[in-house]
């Protein structure tokens, strides 16, 4: 599922920003939720549950503009995608500073937002974003929220670091583990992969994730898991 922000003073701007946005993501089949904001310092307390903002440059006697929350959006979260909405033309260079993905004026044109969009879908399919598909319905999952896959025979359950949810989808572990980054997911188990960001503390029959849930570790895999294990850290700079 992809987390959407729209952060306008507008509330016409943001309804239809909202309106382009569903229409878009019903014709591509994309699960998605939304979530409007009506200035930047409310969006910035939510930022890391969101993948993608779509974020006004210029806000009228509402806080700080738009630039302004993009630096502080980079100081805290360097995978976000931020598409600029803006009236004026001459500021788009300045949006190169925060990493923006794309700048679109305003009134938005469907068919730039269409086209937008889909470059954004094809940067996080190669992106450290794995893509599953639940009853015909994408989701978009980036990497650092999983904090470990159930294996439970041909489906597989999907555990996150910060939402007691859980996604199940008809995919073998071995198919999704195939699509994650072997750097930071360990297979401990025939029915488990971790992703060693969480492990917080292991013996010779668990691993202590730092959400405080624990999963098996089999007596096969504890010294390759060891292994495994200290070059994460070594190449993640903890140690």
């Amino acid at each position: 599922m992809l987390r959407i922000a729209i952060c306008d003073d507008s509330e016409y701007v943001r309804k239809e920003t909202n309106r382009e946005l569903f229409n878009y993501c019903m014709d591509r089949d994309i699960d998605y939720t939304v979530k409007e904001f009506e200035n930047g310092e409310s969006f910035l307390k939510e930022i890391n549950n969101y993948d993608l903002v779509l974020l006004d440059y210029q806000f009228e006697n509402k806080g700080k503009d738009g630039m302004s929350i993009a630096r502080e959006i980079r100081k805290i979260n360097s995978d976000i995608i931020i598409i600029f909405l803006s009236s004026y033309t001459n500021i788009v260079y300045d949006t190169f500073e925060v990493d923006a993905f794309r700048f679109l004026i305003k009134p938005i044109d469907k068919e730039k937002f269409y086209a937008a969009m889909d470059d954004c879908f094809k940067t996080l399919q190669n992106d450290n974003t794995l893509i599953v598909k639940v009853e015909g319905t994408s989701h978009y999952i980036k990497e650092n929220q999983i904090s470990y896959a159930e294996g439970n025979g041909k489906k597989s359950i999907i555990h996150f670091i910060n939402k007691e949810e859980v996604l199940e989808c008809n995919e073998t572990l071995s198919s999704i583990m195939e699509r994650l980054s072997d750097r930071l997911f360990y297979r401990c188990h025939k029915s488990f992969l971790v992703n060693m960001k969480y492990v917080e503390s292991f013996n010779h029959t668990d691993l202590m994730l730092q959400n405080k849930e624990s999963i098996m570790i089999s007596r096969q895999k504890y010294k390759p898991f060891c292994d495994a294990y200290s070059e994460f850290l070594v190449k993640s700079k903890v140690i």
